[in-house]
C-alpha cells in the first residue's frame, strides 16, 4: 500500500454525544384476549422525549491535506488530516490514528478484492466527504479474512457521510455502511445495493439529509445496539429516502425518531420498528407485508413500548393476510398528523389507546376514534378494521 503519512499538528474537537435513556419501567397487570372479548394492560411508556445529537465539527484548516491519485495498491492512512481520493484501485483505503481524518471522493472507484472498500480501524473521528459534482463507487470483496469486518463502509469509531456529489456503494459481503459507534449521514446522493443491511450505526444512526436510494436483502436503515441501555437509538430529522427492503425498512434496538424528511418504503416485511418510536413530522409512505408501523420488544428494552404520533403525513398500505397498520406491543397515542391507512387491520395496540388529533382515513372512511383489532374478535372491528390476534 501507498503509506501516506504528515506531521500531526494539535486540533481540537468536540463531540458532545449524549446518551439516552430509554426508561422502561412497567406493571402490566392485564391480560389480551386472544378471543377478543377483553383487552386491559397498564404498560406505562418513559423516556419518549429524545434529540438527536448534531454531527460533530471539526476545523480542518489545522490539519494537513493530501492529494491522492489511487492505485492498486490502495492507501493506507496513519496520520490525521485530509485525503482528497481520486483514480481507481483494486486495493482497500484503510485508516489507523489517534487524530480525526476526512477522506473526500472527488471521482474514486474503490473496488476491494480482499474486504471492505474503506475501513477505519481507528480514529477521533472520521469524515467521509463526497466532493462536490463527483461520481464515487466503492465495492467490497464477497470474502474476507475477518469477517468482523462486514462493511463496504466500515468505521470502528464515529463516522460522518456528508458532501454534494454522488456515491454508489455495492455491497457483496454483509451490509454497506457500518459504524460500530455512532454513524450520522448528513448530506450527498447515496446509491446503495446490499446483500444484507444497507445502512447500521450501532450506538445511533441519524439522517439529517440526502438523497438515499436503498435495495437491500435484509434491513435497510438500522441502530442494533441491544446491550448498552441508551444506545440503539435512529433518528430521521431530514432527507429524500426511498426504499425496498427484504425485511424491516427502518429498526432500531431501543428509540426510533421521526421529525422531518420524505421517506418512501416500496417493499418491506416490517416498515418501522422499535420499541418506542416517536413520529413528529414527515412525509411517510410505507409499504409492507407484516407491520407497517410496530412497537417490539428488543433484547433490552422489554417493556414500556410505545407509539407516538405527534405529526407527518403517513400512508400505510398493508399486504394481504394477519397484517396490521400500526401494531404496539405497548401503548398507542395519536395526537395529530394525517394517516392514510389501508389494511385489513388498521390498529393493534396491547396497552392504552389514545386518539387526540391527527386526520385519519382507514380504507376511503374517516375514523375519529381508536378501535383495537383485538377487540373485534375474528371479522370484527366495524367497516376497514380485522379482527382477531394481532401482529408482533
Amino acid at each position: 500500500m501507498n503509506k501516506v503519512a504528515k506531521t500531526k499538528k494539535r486540533y481540537g474537537a468536540a463531540l458532545a454525544l449524549s446518551a439516552l435513556l430509554v426508561l422502561a419501567s412497567c406493571s402490566n397487570s392485564g391480560s389480551s384476549n386472544q378471543s377478543g372479548a377483553t383487552t386491559s394492560s397498564s404498560a406505562t411508556s418513559t423516556a419518549v422525549t429524545v434529540e438527536s445529537e448534531p454531527a460533530p465539527e471539526m476545523d480542518w484548516s489545522d490539519l494537513p491535506s493530501t492529494d491522492v491519485s489511487l492505485t492498486n495498491e490502495g492507501l493506507k492512512v496513519s496520520e490525521a488530516g485530509t485525503y482528497v481520493l481520486s483514480g481507481t484501485t483494486t486495493g482497500s483505503v484503510t485508516v489507523d490514528t489517534e487524530g480525526s481524518v476526512r477522506i473526500i471522493l472527488d471521482g474514486a472507484t474503490i473496488t476491494s478484492s480482499t474486504g471492505a472498500a474503506i475501513q477505519v480501524d481507528n480514529a477521533e473521528l472520521a469524515v467521509l466527504e463526497i466532493a462536490d459534482g463527483s461520481t464515487n463507487k466503492v465495492t467490497d470483496a464477497s470474502t474476507r479474512d475477518d469477517e468482523e469486518i462486514d462493511g463496504a463502509i466500515y468505521s470502528s469509531d464515529a463516522l460522518v457521510v456528508t458532501g454534494a456529489g454522488t456515491l454508489n456503494v455495492d455491497d457483496k459481503f454483509a451490509d454497506a455502511i457500518v459504524g460500530k459507534d455512532d454513524l450520522w449521514i448528513e448530506s450527498g446522493t447515496l446509491d446503495i445495493t446490499s446483500v444484507d443491511d444497507a445502512i447500521r450505526g450501532k450506538d445511533s444512526l441519524t439522517v439529517n439529509g440526502g438523497t438515499i436510494t436503498i435495495d437491500a436483502t435484509g434491513d435497510a436503515m438500522k441502530s442494533s445496539n441491544d446491550t448498552d441501555l441508551g444506545k440503539g437509538r435512529l433518528a430521521i430529522n431530514d432527507g429524500d429516502i426511498t426504499i425496498t427492503t427484504g425485511d424491516d425498512a427502518i429498526k432500531a434496538e431501543q428509540h426510533l425518531s421521526i421529525t422531518g424528511g420524505t421517506i418512501n418504503i416500496v417493499e418491506s416485511v416490517e416498515g418501522i420498528e422499535a420499541p418506542v418510536i416517536v413520529i413528529d413530522g414527515g412525509d411517510i409512505t410505507i409499504n409492507a407485508s407484516d407491520d407497517g408501523i410496530n412497537a417490539a420488544a428488543s433484547n433490552i428494552i422489554t417493556t414500556g413500548l410505545s407509539i407516538t404520533i405527534n405529526g407527518g403525513n403517513i400512508t400505510i398500505v398493508m399486504g394481504a393476510g394477519d397484517t396490521d397498520a400500526i401494531d404496539s406491543n405497548g401503548d398507542l397515542n395519536i395526537t395529530g398528523g394525517t394517516l392514510d391507512i389501508t389494511a385489513g387491520s388498521a390498529f393493534d395496540f396491547d396497552g392504552t389507546g389514545t386518539m387526540t388529533g391527527a386526520t385519519v382515513t382507514v380504507n376511503g372512511e374517516s375514523v375519529t376514534e381508536l378501535t383495537n383489532s383485538m377487540m373485534g374478535g375474528p371479522g370484527g372491528g366495524g367497516p376497514g378494521f380485522g379482527g382477531g390476534p394481532g401482529g408482533n
